[in-house]
């Protein structure tokens, strides 16, 4: 059973310093052994976003005795001491950030005395980041960018890049560089740039990164930040040399005629909007659907999207093909692909594993669970939370030895045949000076706990309704029709860097990104009213075919406004076999549905729903949430607490759940977690009564007699 742990292992009380995580030590190696994690994420070798000299130290320099005593250790021994336990180590890729550190030296720069953490300690004040290591500044404390390079990076025109920073970063229309900003500690001495990741020397310099990923040791590589040219968007998008050349390529390519005012043949998209006075605040993420009037922007976003899936694909193959050359050995790939937006579609086939954030925690989120299974597509994932209000408030319930949030927080997901990695010191975005440490008491029970029931989560969610995720509705639900609930926390950042350009960056982000409302508002209320149903991913890389809906009755098809005419012949044949289509919201002209609700009419779909007879009949009682699986032998149900005192902070013990089972059963077998041994059940029939359920429980329907005889 996958067990994955955040394993940023940040300092308590500390701000989160990216990107270079804190020094292992042998005590973390029997953490993880003890909580029986067998994979980590965000883990380590990340430090390449301030240079590859600095990655080279990081992974292979000798640690002072002084360290030792404590059982430090550096991040290529780190990895080999987790491989021997049977504990995959994924080395992290920062691929959104470039990063400049503000450091302290002696006269003659032949010792570091400070670095990020600044301490008055020399008058000697510098910088170390991509600039200066890329620019042997400091040859007595680095080894030479050519080391790494020998024949020099070159860029997209074959010329050798000098300094990486200036080659790497992105330039908006009015040439402003792009912070990371979200990433930067508060009151430090520091910058994390963004780079333009559709640039070939840039692709190159991740490439050596891997390779140096694996060379250390690292069990499998996870890219960060994989959509890195949305943030850039967001943020006005890039407009360097080379993304011009590459704009007026996929104009060609694409057959998309330039505007009537604009010069054929010596075209450049920048020039062309400045001579007509945009500037960068026009393009800025807070206009809106504004930006779609400015002419070509919408193909410019388009060209910027596409180079997502080719940079992780291009580093997917890579890491591969050395991991098989230099080690024999397949490398499994991951990448963050944060909430599962639509943009994420066509780099899951990339990739072995799926990854991501889970924003907007909340007490009860089972609805996008739901969504985020039928996204998997059947590929295991390893989520993490992205820090909010509620999860600084769970940490405080931590403090104070409470930990039923957190337990639930972990195991809700596990329900729906999801999984989010146990926080290990994990990221708090700088929201708070700490780091997301839960009792790691709880975690080595919990862990042992997965690994003795692990049949008991089989991943096989039953149902006998569908509800279909539409791609092109969604994707374009995403850029030109954001929620009326979606808010946009944005300030623009504008001040003076390290070279006197100016910068803008985000600080904040945009809330519910991506939301398509009527779908998961939809699936969020199926589950609080506990309807079994199972989401379909359609996209065109999983089309929706007969044999997906074979194993269902009804079809629920919400907002799919531009459903394209293939997968609707495949549910209109699909309700001329007798199968039951209905539309919610909008649809396209070519669907017949069996039934259409409009956007206010979901009480009439549920009434119509409530008229079913359904696997399990529950009662109304809206503190919990269930699942069905089936093993092979026998039917699962999945209960999940949600009755949260708001005076104890404790999960309250539901003193009674009745339900009445569809299918034959002779009795059943419980088993619970934290496991208060309150939780029983009565059977009467098909009928069934759980009293005192915990914080979670998992019922076995035996559909064994006691003579040995199947029902």
């Amino acid at each position: 059973m996958l067990k994955g742990i955040y394993f940023m292992g940040w300092q308590r009380d500390m701000w989160n310093y990216h990107p270079s995580l804190p020094m292992k030590n042998m005590q973390m190696v029997e953490d993880i052994c003890d909580i029986h994690g067998n994979m980590l994420i965000w883990s380590c070798l990340g430090s390449g976003a301030i240079g590859l000299p600095y990655l080279d130290r990081e992974a292979n320099d000798t640690t002072p005795p002084r360290m030792r005593l404590y059982g430090y250790m550096n991040d290529s021994e780190f990895c080999e001491e987790c491989r021997k336990r049977g504990i995959r180590v994924f080395s992290v890729l920062w691929k959104s950030q470039l990063w400049e550190f503000g450091a302290e030296f002696n006269d003659d720069e032949t010792k570091l005395l400070s670095l990020n953490i600044l301490r008055n300690a020399s008058k000697n004040h510098r910088y170390i980041g991509m600039s200066e290591l890329s620019t042997n500044q400091y040859p007595h404390l680095f080894d030479p960018i050519e080391k790494y390079f020998p024949d020099g990076l070159k860029d997209y025109k074959g010329r050798i890049v000098t300094d990486y920073l200036e080659e790497f970063k992105t330039r908006s229309l009015e040439g402003r560089s792009i912070l990371s900003a979200w990433l930067m500690a508060p009151d430090h001495d520091h910058k994390c740039y963004t780079p333009c990741c559709n640039k070939e020397s840039y692709l190159t310099y991740l490439k050596k990164n891997v390779e140096m990923m694996i060379d250390a040791g690292a069990g499998g590589l996870h890219i960060d930040e994989y959509d890195t040219q949305k943030h850039a968007l967001h943020n006005a998008g890039c407009f360097c040399d080379e993304c011009m050349d590459k704009f007026s390529l996929y104009l060609q390519e694409h057959h998309i005629p330039l505007p009537d005012d604009a010069a054929p043949g010596t075209f450049n998209y920048r020039t062309y909007l400045l001579e007509k006075g945009y500037t960068d605040e026009d393009l800025l993420a807070f206009n809106g659907n504004d930006r779609w009037n400015i002419p070509l922007y919408r193909d410019f976003v388009n060209m910027q999207i596409s180079y997502i899936e080719r940079v992780v694909r291009e580093l997917s193959v890579h890491a591969k093909s050395y991991a098989r050359e230099k080690r024999g050995e397949e490398f499994p790939v991951t990448a963050n692909l944060f909430q599962c937006f639509p943009i994420a579609w066509n780099c899951k086939k990339h990739l072995d594993l799926l990854a991501g954030e889970k924003t907007d925690i909340s007490l009860r989120q089972d609805g996008w669970y739901k969504y985020a299974f039928g996204w998997l597509g059947g590929k295991d994932c390893c989520f993490v939370e992205d820090p909010n209000a509620y999860v600084r408030d769970m940490i405080t319930d931590i403090k104070n030895g409470i930990n039923d949030r957190c337990i639930l927080f972990l195991m809700e997901p596990l329900a729906h045949g999801f999984h989010i990695a146990f926080p290990y010191g994990s990221w708090l975005q700088n929201q708070v000076k700490d780091a997301f440490w839960p009792d790691l008491r709880m975690l080595k029970q919990l862990g042992p706990w997965l690994d003795s029931h692990s049949r008991l989560f089989p991943k096989n969610p039953q149902a006998d309704i569908a509800v279909i995720y539409d791609l092109r509705s969604a994707y374009e639900n995403m850029w030109t029709e954001p929620s009326e609930k979606a808010t946009i926390t944005y300030n623009k950042v504008e001040r003076v860097s390290l070279d006197g350009v100016n910068e803008l960056g985000r600080q904040g982000a945009f809330s519910n990104d991506g939301t398509f409302e009527a779908f998961f508002d939809l699936i969020q209320e199926m589950s609080t009213r506990n309807i079994l149903y199972n989401v379909l991913y359609e996209s065109p890389d999983e089309e929706l075919t007969p044999q997906r809906l074979a194993p269902y009755r009804t079809v629920i098809v919400p907002d799919a406004f531009l459903m394209d005419q293939k997968t609707a012949d495949v549910l209109n044949n699909y309700r001329t076999d007798g199968g039951e289509v209905i539309a919610c919201s909008r649809k396209p002209e070519s669907l017949n549905a069996s039934a259409q609700y409009g956007p206010d009419e979901t009480g009439l779909l549920f009434r119509h729903l409530s008229q079913r007879t359904p696997l399990i009949k529950f009662d109304n009682n809206p503190v919990y949430g269930a699942a069905l699986h089936h093993n092979g032998e026998s039917y699962l149900l999945h209960i999940v607490n949600y009755n949260y005192n708001e005076e104890t902070h404790r999960i309250d013990p539901i003193p009674s759940i009745e339900l009445t089972a569809a299918f034959p059963f002779c009795d059943v077998r419980l088993y619970t977690f934290p496991g208060s041994g309150n939780t029983r059940a009565v059977v009467k029939g098909q009928e069934l009564c759980i009293e005192n359920a915990d914080i979670y429980t998992i019922i076995e329907f035996q559909n064994i007699n006691p003579e040995g005889e199947s029902i």
